[in-house]
């Protein structure tokens, strides 16, 4: 009886630990239609444009206003 007890007790502490839905290797992986990245957070210079499969932001650099212009005058 008493190994059942510590069996049950071994099992539901482990599968009360938080487990990874994703390793760490899915940080900093291409989304965005291959034009951004996964990441925990944004950095300053980029916009978060979606989730990532794995949860995770995903963050598209900022854009140079200037080069978007291409009319010269």
């Amino acid at each position: 009886m008493q190994r059942l007890i510590l069996l049950l007790l071994t099992i539901s502490l482990l599968l009360d630990r938080d487990l990874p839905v994703r390793s760490e290797f899915e940080l900093d992986r291409v989304c965005g239609y291959g034009t951004a990245r996964c990441r925990k957070k944004c950095q300053n210079q980029e916009y978060k444009i979606g989730r990532c499969l794995n949860t995770y932001a995903c963050c598209l650099k900022k854009w140079d206003e200037s080069l978007l212009n291409f009319t010269k005058h």
